[in-house]
């Protein structure tokens, strides 16, 4: 992977599970309860009350629950290193990592924690929906524990790989 900033400007790459065509207003998700309206995904329980009551409503998978049933990240997170053996690290960084994704959700809730993992390396391999989530998992991470951050644009698909060593 190479760092995509230099196509920035020639084109852009879409995410593929978002699709405004596919939803019709308003539209429920039955897995999270997120309702699509004015052609954007909200958190509102009063908005999906008051459109459930209407009764002319789409009930449909949001672009979030979808990539999660499909298993079908835009940003991975790899973290790795020493530094992790030590429980009480360990447990400060993945509180870190879910403070930081639900102050991101608040703002857009499309962006998710699909997983959290430890794979067989000893890494901690944690899956986003969006690539700004797993950007900013990775920024907050080096600013609260030091360490070697890279950052990798995939440069012809929407994917963010994220890796932190300390």
């Amino acid at each position: 992977m190479k760092d995509r900033r230099d196509k920035r400007l020639n084109f852009k790459i879409e995410d593929p599970y978002i699709d405004k065509t596919q939803y019709k207003d308003p539209t429920i998700c039955p897995t999270c309860g997120l309702v699509y309206h004015e052609k954007t995904w909200k958190k509102d329980d009063n908005l999906k009350k008051q459109i459930e009551k209407e009764g002319s409503v789409d009930y449909k998978d949001c672009p979030a629950c979808r990539k999660i049933k499909d298993n079908y990240p835009l940003g991975v997170i790899h973290l790795k290193g020493d530094y992790l053996k030590d429980a009480s690290h360990k447990n400060e960084i993945l509180n870190l990592i879910r403070h930081e994704a639900e102050k991101e959700e608040r703002s857009n809730p499309l962006s998710r924690i699909m997983s959290i993992e430890d794979d067989k390396n000893g890494f901690i391999v944690i899956k986003t929906t969006t690539e700004g989530l797993a950007s900013r998992l990775g920024k907050a991470i080096k600013r609260a524990h030091k360490g070697e951050l890279e950052i990798k644009f995939s440069e012809d698909q929407k994917f963010l790989r994220v890796i932190w060593e300390r």
